[in-house]
């Protein structure tokens, strides 16, 4: 499976996941199509929306590492060693830039204007988030939100283990 297979099929299984979320919580959400951009065209609770899907990694070597370990396209590049200095911090810094990359990224603008708000997901990869963690990067998502358009009528942050959480 090449890399673009890997990351369409990670975007869809997260899609999954996040339906079977929403219906626990008594909401619907149908999959109308995978477009990219958006990640998909969806119908949430009734009304048209879409989502986009941004994941944040510990470090540029870990995504490189992981992606690479399940492509066959490319040859795998471990991990290297060394020590994570501040690793809360670093990567709290990095889920703000993957978010903030979304709310500047032309193509979602055009998708927004033409389409209205939708969802992001933005997967949290590191071996350093726990709950304690989730509930502070919930904290200064919802701040930088307050910052923004409301191109996000909703957003979220999952885990490896799909975990949803919302950000208010």
């Amino acid at each position: 499976m090449n890399r673009r297979d890997i990351k369409k099929a990670h975007e869809q299984s997260v899609i999954r996941s996040f339906k079977h979320y929403l219906e626990r919580a008594g909401r619907t959400l149908s999959i109308v199509g995978y477009p990219d951009p958006p990640d998909a065209v969806v119908v949430l609770d009734g009304t048209p929306s879409w989502i986009e899907i941004t994941d944040a990694f510990i470090g540029a070597d870990f995504a490189r590492s992981l992606t690479s370990f399940a492509a066959d396209d490319v040859e795998y590049i471990p991990v290297g060693r060394g020590v994570a200095l501040n690793p809360d911090e670093s990567f709290i810094e990095e889920v703000v830039a993957v978010v903030e990359k979304k709310y500047a990224k032309a193509s979602i603008t055009e998708v927004f204007e033409s389409s209205g708000a939708g969802i992001l997901l933005v997967g949290l990869y590191s071996p350093f988030v726990f709950e304690r963690e989730v509930e502070h990067i919930v904290g200064v998502l919802s701040a930088i939100r307050q910052q923004h358009d409301d191109r996000f009528s909703e957003l979220y942050v999952y885990n490896a283990a799909h975990d949803f959480f919302p950000v208010p």
